[in-house]
């Protein structure tokens, strides 16, 4: 139902109750943008608009029992309940006017509308009346007058009687009776015949009444159904039994007749087994246009039975004017049967049909009928697609439609998941003829839930007047009324991300913080928080590290981005190595793990949060996030040793004080000090100028490019996955090996500020030199391990990078070996 719609029908309610709010007060209330109306208090709205109307209570104690989290959503297929409740009530009114005062009808109509039934009660048999000749004979007459020449009203219209629901299981539960289909042996008990005396003249006018009766699904004492277990009813051929008193001649012409008698059954026993409304929408369309056809049929043998009244029908006359009718309910029969086997519904009943449509080319009364059922069929299935790209609603109680909803709290649940996980697609709900649209029809819908959900209007219907309907020899009016949908959907939602809420301004500022393009910000971070970090991380308090942090957004050139209030300080309860396991294992990486933390420092542990709101949080969501600490945690481990690399750099500067005896004591640690200096810069330089930059540069000038969100999405995470590959972080081996390099220095500079770490028996020289042997194994077995990969998959990234730390080839010879 569209806005203009439901203001209609508010409207209506609004001038009935004499409420207080304007209708577009009442609809601004359901958007509840900012969750001011709790659902009870938009109940007791509910309660005061429908106060005259009777059984307005349904409504209401609907909407509340249902407790929605999107409650104009659900004040939308409330009021679509309520009008579709309104028009079923004026329809029934109409029907009883029509029955006091019955229309002037053709004569075509007239023969048809004979099979509707009467009440049950005036056609039952009065088992205490002793039933004569006399009165068999009465009764005929006075059937055969009231009828005006017509046959007896034997046809299988709908008899009223109590629908009880039931589960759409064609192998477990029995339908219940609603038609003529050999059913009804105890209610119309049937004599006994003996023909074998009677000469054949005789016997096949009476063989010929049982054979028209069998042909509607009423049992005759000479054809019959033969006994079959429930449960196969309908899933197989149903085969009679023809009595041996009929002459073998007539014997041969009711067996090549009667498969139109089975195929009748198994439709028949279809059209029971699908009336619950369990079954579903489309299941309850095809049934009625599978009913349509069958009048038809019952008025072909009216016909026939008017001419056997008339005694102008011959058997072989009969056999002739059959023949059209056979194919046709054969089909039929074949297509009900494989619906009954494959217990299917929905989306899958229409690929069904489908798929028979293409297997009959070139049986062109075969495609008729079948295209004719698909069209039928796929009316309320259309009608939910219709509503979904166009207001991002779903109708769908049976779960026959391809989206499925799963009800998310989007102040509780992760970001991502809303976006992945509370829309998906039913694989086998998609009809066939819409595979190829079916994500385009998922995202048009949820982004239409996105717009509605950040407080803006979703209503594309009213912009249009078309009228989603499958027609089969016609695809393109829905695929372009589809993908026009989609277009609107897509370009409304990319704007409204793109301009009102600056997500590009949110990317270059998560960038500044966790690529530490910011660099002033950073350094003057470290500065102020290296004492905490060399804390044990169990020591340390994160209020305090908060605290330190937005000192140092006000100090730096930071305090000029107007997104820096959603950075925040984070200690994960693990390692950087830890993190890229659970993101390669797709893992929660921001649930607390039991591990033990005593052993790791504040730097080990140390990153930023970023808390993006809705709906830029649809971009920069937990998972997300999470890729971007990678990286952060990465690049600020290097600078950290960079850092203290370069503190060692200062003490080289002091022992030029010293006498040269000391002085050349020192000179091989500070040696090895340069050459640590060199690989840690070398990583960080390739990460940020190689590695970073470039991919950032591709993704920005794809944004340019991008037509709707999910392309956002896309390039995106293709941006991060291209930095956390190339940065070497998802190869924990080589990740390993780049930490035990970082601590080898971290060591190196602990040993020359405090050389007590000496074994008493070690000199100074010694311990540096095991430091050189430990530091130049490491980092040679590291780019071994990067050459391989480089070899295996040629990236010309890693292959600088080598040439980066190799660049005077000091390590060629022994790398080589």
């Amino acid at each position: 139902m569209s806005e203009v719609k439901a203001k209609k029908i508010l409207t209506d309610l609004v001038k009935k109750s004499g409420c207080t709010y304007s209708v577009d007060n009442v609809l601004t209330m359901f958007r509840n943008k900012d969750a001011k109306y709790s659902n009870k208090r938009l109940g007791a709205l509910l309660t005061q608009l429908f106060k005259t109307i009777p059984n307005g209570a349904k409504y209401v104690d609907e909407f509340v029992s249902s407790n929605p989290k999107d409650s104009y959503a659900a004040l939308i297929l409330l009021l679509n309940n309520f009008l579709q409740d309104c028009k079923n009530m004026q329809a029934e009114k109409s029907t009883v006017a029509a029955q006091v005062q019955p229309p002037v009808i053709d004569s075509v109509s007239k023969r048809a509308a004979i099979f509707e039934s009467p009440p049950l009660s005036s056609t039952r048999i009065v088992t205490e009346q002793q039933i004569t000749p006399e009165n068999v004979q009465e009764i005929k007459e006075k059937i055969v007058k009231a009828t005006s020449g017509s046959m007896v009203n034997r046809s299988s219209g709908v008899i009223p009687a109590v629908l009880v629901p039931q589960t759409f299981e064609y192998m477990a539960k029995k339908g219940t009776i609603l038609s003529w289909n050999f059913n009804y042996e105890e209610l119309y008990p049937m004599q006994n015949k003996n023909v074998a005396a009677i000469p054949l003249s005789s016997q096949e006018p009476i063989v010929m009444k049982e054979l028209l009766d069998c042909l509607v699904g009423v049992k005759g004492s000479l054809i019959g159904p033969k006994k079959t277990v429930r449960a196969t009813v309908g899933l197989f051929p149903v085969e009679f039994e023809v009595s041996d008193q009929i002459e073998e001649s007539l014997r041969d012409i009711v067996r090549e007749i009667l498969p139109l008698a089975s195929h009748y059954s198994q439709v028949q026993d279809f059209i029971a087994a699908s009336s619950s409304l369990e079954s579903g929408q489309v299941l309850q369309a095809l049934r009625a246009a599978l009913q349509a056809i069958i009048k038809d049929y019952y008025l072909s043998i009216t016909q026939l039975e008017d001419l056997f009244l008339k005694q102008q029908l011959t058997f072989h006359k009969l056999l002739y004017f059959l023949r059209p009718v056979f194919h046709t309910m054969e089909v039929l029969a074949e297509t009900v049967t494989a619906i009954r086997q494959t217990n299917c519904r929905g989306g899958t009943v229409l690929t069904l049909l489908y798929d028979k449509i293409i297997a009959t080319t070139g049986d062109e009364k075969s495609r008729k009928v079948l295209i004719h059922l698909i069209e039928m069929a796929a009316v309320p299935y259309m009608e939910m697609l219709q509503l979904w790209i166009f207001n991002g609603v779903i109708h769908d109680t049976r779960k026959e439609f391809l989206v499925e909803h799963h009800a998310m709290d989007l102040n509780e649940n992760d970001m991502m998941d809303y976006w992945e996980k509370q829309y998906i697609i039913r694989t086998d709900k998609v009809p066939c003829f819409l595979n190829e649209y079916a994500d385009i029809i998922l995202r048009t819908g949820k982004y239409l839930n996105v717009i509605r959900e950040c407080g803006s209007s979703v209503d594309y219907q009213q912009n249009v007047c078309v009228s989603l309907k499958y027609t089969h020899s016609d695809h393109q009016t829905y695929i372009k009324a589809i993908e026009d949908a989609y277009n609107y959907a897509s370009s409304s939602l990319l704007n409204l991300i793109m301009d009102k809420y600056n997500l590009m301004g949110r990317l270059f500022s998560v960038k500044r913080y966790f690529l530490l393009q910011q660099g002033d910000f950073i350094d003057q971070f470290m500065d102020i928080c290296e004492e905490d970090l060399n804390k044990d991380v169990d020591e340390l308090r994160p209020m305090r590290l908060e605290n330190l942090l937005e000192v140092t957004l006000n100090m730096s050139s930071a305090r000029y981005d107007e997104y820096n209030d959603d950075l925040k300080t984070m200690l994960l309860p693990y390692g950087i190595v830890t993190q890229i396991s659970k993101i390669v294992k797709k893992e929660d990486v921001f649930l607390d793990t039991l591990g033990d933390t005593s052993q790791l420092k504040g730097i080990e542990c140390f990153t930023f949060n970023y808390n993006a709101q809705w709906p830029v949080s649809i971009v920069l969501n937990r998972w997300t996030i999470s890729k971007y600490q990678m990286i952060f945690r990465q690049l600020f481990y290097l600078k950290y040793v960079e850092r203290i690399l370069c503190r060692v750099w200062i003490a080289n500067n002091r022992t030029k004080q010293f006498a040269p005896q000391t002085a050349k004591l020192y000179r091989s640690a500070f040696t090895l000090r340069q050459k640590m200096l060199i690989a840690i810069q070398s990583f960080e330089s390739y990460m940020m100028i190689e590695v970073i930059e470039p991919n950032w540069h591709h993704f920005y000038q794809n944004i340019k490019q991008i037509k709707n969100v999910d392309d956002v999405l896309k390039y995106h995470q293709d941006f991060l996955d291209q930095c956390i590959e190339n940065c070497m972080l998802t190869d924990q081996d080589l990740l390993k090996s780049i930490i035990n390099l970082c601590n080898i220095c971290i060591q190196f500079c602990t040993f020359l500020a405090d050389a007590t770490s000496m074994e008493p028996t070690e000199t100074f020289s010694e311990r540096v030199e095991r430091f050189h042997s430990d530091f130049t194994n490491q980092l040679m077995s590291l780019l071994r391990k990067i050459t391989d990969i480089a070899t295996q998959n040629p990236s010309q990234k890693f292959i600088n990078l080598i040439h980066r730390i190799n660049f005077n080839s000091y390590y060629s010879d022994n790398f080589d070996s």
